[in-house]
């Protein structure tokens, strides 16, 4: 029987939008990838994982992201994160993940739940670290 880890989170990024610039998000939460994919995205998650947003057996989370269209506003875009991942249920490496693409940002807002069906559920509010 499978375990599944069911994940969801919002992250609200500010910007100043003053050129035609835009925020690599692979860079930022690391790329999607789907059951389907090709065998060569297969293996070269295989090799360097780090490249990839968490994954299970049957691929990874997503994400969707909202442009704010008006460029006046520093609350630029709304990432949703989403996902159900089979054969996975380390929740803490899911929220390391998170708060690490969130350091990349200059976050608004972000939280995310986790939870995993052998019993660990999490929620964590992301918090900047202000010197």
């Amino acid at each position: 029987m499978s375990i599944w880890t069911h994940v969801a989170g919002i992250v609200r990024v500010n910007d100043f939008r003053f050129d035609e610039s835009k925020i690599n998000w692979n860079k930022v939460f690391g790329r999607e990838i789907r059951f389907d994919s090709s065998d060569r995205t297969w293996h070269e998650y295989a090799k360097h994982p780090e490249k990839f947003m968490p994954c299970g057996s049957e691929g990874s989370l997503q994400r969707s992201v909202w442009v704010n269209p008006d460029n006046s506003h520093v609350a630029a875009y709304t990432i949703s994160i989403f996902g159900d991942l089979r054969d996975y249920s380390d929740t803490d490496k899911i929220i390391a993940w998170f708060k690490e693409s969130c350091d990349k940002m200059w976050v608004r807002q972000a939280c995310i739940t986790v939870q995993c069906e052998a019993g660990d559920k999490q929620t964590y509010t992301y918090k900047e670290v202000t010197e």
